[in-house]
């Protein structure tokens, strides 16, 4: 009989480690990437990443550029006057709006199957570069048509669209656990082995927290990690994942063993009585 029970109370233990295993990157998923509020916190200042800022200027020159109604000679007078504004333009509170826009685009993308076009409204931006310059040639400049680009495209992520329908769950993990710990300690038929091992579960589960969070960047594909302005974005999330989650994965580990030493300690005071 007491063999069955504490069989079924490591049973207990294992789906607790489990579950304390997944609580905390889970809890953080939810938290910063199926929330979009979260998403939107971390991607904010990337707004002044000099690489991402780059991309949008240029493209807004390019945009410009390329319309066929400016003669050539004008275009060649225009060129250096817009690729002059076009870097002070990123400070403004209408790229900051664009800038907003695109990430919301971004993270409904991320959540929809298949892969898509992140595709940003250059107008405002093409706007306040071309009214900076207009004075200092003898026409005014025409706006595109279609100031409409691709940025670039949303790959297909299916882990993401299972995530923003599991995520939300894995904040009861935690007490979840606990509450599988402290079952698997009242059917024990020997408590201080048990809450030997307990503790030994903390400490792998912590353990193994630690370990996600220090080889994310590991486990994201190249294509996604290194692509062209999605390479950026996806490394800010890696690195503060890592920040966040590696900490609690020690304090985790910490109490793990702590646990474990009590009930040794408990386990050997028990034989000597």
């Amino acid at each position: 009989m007491s063999s069955a029970r504490d069989l079924l109370a490591a049973l207990l233990l294992t789906g607790a480690l489990l579950l304390g295993a997944l609580w905390l990157p889970g809890a953080w998923i939810d938290r910063n990437v199926v929330e979009q509020s979260g998403f939107l916190a971390i991607t904010e200042p990337l707004a002044a990443d000099e690489a991402i800022q780059r991309d949008i200027s240029d493209s807004a020159v390019e945009k410009v550029l390329d319309d066929d109604r400016i003669p050539g000679w004008v275009a060649d007078q225009l060129a250096p006057l817009i690729q002059d504004q076009a870097p002070k333009l990123t400070g403004t509170q209408g790229y900051a709006t664009l800038w907003d826009g695109t990430m919301r685009d971004l993270h409904e993308g991320l959540f929809t199957p298949g892969a898509s076009d992140l595709e940003v409204d250059l107008s405002p931006v093409i706007e306040q570069m071309l009214d900076a310059v207009d004075g200092s040639l003898p026409v005014k400049i025409p706006r595109p048509e279609n100031a409409t680009i691709t940025l670039t495209t949303i790959p297909d992520v299916p882990v993401l669209t299972t995530a923003h329908t599991v995520a939300p769950w894995f904040s009861w993990a935690g007490p979840a656990a606990l509450v599988l710990a402290a079952l698997a300690l009242l059917v024990a038929a020997h408590r201080r082995a048990m809450l030997a091992l307990a503790g030994v579960a903390g400490i792998i589960a912590g353990a193994l927290t630690c370990l996600l969070a220090g080889t994310i960047g590991t486990l994201v594909p190249n294509s996604i990690d290194q692509a062209d302005f999605l390479g950026p974005i996806v490394q800010a999330f890696e690195t503060q994942f890592a920040a966040d989650v590696m900490p609690q994965g020690v304090i985790i580990l910490g109490v793990g063993a702590l646990i474990a030493t009590v009930g040794l300690v408990l386990v050997g005071v028990h034989r000597r009585d």
